[in-house]
């Protein structure tokens, strides 16, 4: 008896034994990863865990235009490193829709040695409604405007008590050469953002500002019913937002709009293009309307009597379902389904987003 109990003890010192072993060789082997991961920039991009260390992943989140860039591409590859595909750049991996870059790097689709990029990386984070666009199997509803910290960078406001200065606010900047061509000009759709703003002001009555776009020509009957600036320093920028009824985004070829987040962590709801590419995910009965530029009139009518009645909760929406924690826990989650050994982080994030 006394021996059974001998063994049984000396079992189990084996067993404490042999986990602390290999608890210490997953630490030390943990150390080397963040030690050998490289640091990249453009079109790449490092994912963090929650102490702010590189995890041994890499993300590409657009075409590899500079042979600099293939040649990095094949050498990541070659020295192991998996990569994980973001849609974060108008379409990408698809052609773009942007007149300005026709002839660019988006005019066609994103190849690399005549495969799509998004089948030959290891996963995709994507922000289409049909997740068919991409063909990776390995997919999931992730934006980089999904992890903004709204402790750290953003304070909160009370839309019900806090009195507002605006009707509305509309950020769009400004191309450097014309107003009716460029990058930001489709991106954002200045063509549907200056009809909303019109009809707004003008029909409606309503006082607003827009952000960009201080040189282009607007038709406002009364102009102090718009307020134009060029630029707004950031905290500046969030309490003009705050300080706003609710914010028009026109976008469309927009993968990834950081002011749809910034307007639901400062609990300002969202009057959003129904056609826009990406961030279309974020509206809902709790943040904001889908609208076009055939019912203008009903959907701010509708927006205003729901801001009137209390029916919006942004910020609330947002911390729920997004932020650092969460969205980094079902990031985590995905790329720890690609790769079993990066278990042992709490959450992934993008370094920068």
């Amino acid at each position: 008896m006394l021996n059974r109990i001998l063994y049984c003890i000396f079992i189990i010192l084996i067993s404490i034994t042999v986990y602390f072993i290999i608890r210490e060789i997953k630490i030390i082997k943990q150390i080397n990863i963040h030690k050998n991961i490289p640091d990249v920039n453009w079109p790449f991009l490092n994912f963090v865990d929650e102490n702010n260390k590189k995890v041994n992943i890499l993300c590409i989140r657009g075409p590899l235009q500079k042979q600099d860039d293939i040649d990095l591409f094949i050498k990541y590859r070659n020295d192991g490193i998996k990569f994980i595909g973001c849609s974060s750049y108008l379409s990408y991996p698809l052609k773009c829709n942007n007149p300005s870059q026709i002839k660019g790097i988006c005019s066609k689709e994103s190849t690399f040695e005549g495969k799509r990029i998004d089948t030959i990386v290891d996963g995709w984070l994507h922000c289409f409604k049909n997740d068919n666009l991409i063909l990776n199997e390995k997919k999931i509803l992730i934006s980089e405007s999904d992890f903004m910290d709204s402790i750290t960078y953003l304070r909160k406001y009370d839309i019900n008590k806090k009195k507002k200065k605006y009707d509305f606010i509309c950020y769009c900047p400004s191309d450097p050469k014309s107003c009716d061509f460029g990058w930001h000009h489709h991106n954002k759709n200045w063509p549907l953002a200056k009809k909303t703003i019109e009809y707004l002001c003008n029909e409606m009555k309503m006082e607003g500002v827009l952000i960009g776009r201080e040189n282009c020509p607007i038709d406002i009957n009364d102009k102090k019913k718009l307020k134009r600036e060029k630029w707004l320093q950031y905290n500046k920028f969030l309490d003009t937002i705050a300080d706003s009824k609710f914010t028009i985004i026109s976008s469309y070829e927009d993968a990834s709009p950081r002011t749809i987040g910034e307007s639901l962590l400062v609990d300002t709801p969202i009057l959003v293009n129904e056609e826009i590419v990406g961030g279309w995910k974020y509206v809902n009965e709790e943040t904001g309307i889908f609208y076009n530029e055939n019912n203008i009139k009903q959907k701010v009518n509708e927006i205003i009597s729901n801001i009137n009645n209390n029916k919006f909760s942004p910020r609330d929406n947002y911390i729920k379902n997004y932020g650092l924690y969460n969205s980094g826990k079902k990031l985590r989650d995905f790329i720890v389904s690609i790769d079993s050994s990066l278990s042992n982080h709490k959450y992934i994030r993008f370094a920068v987003s």
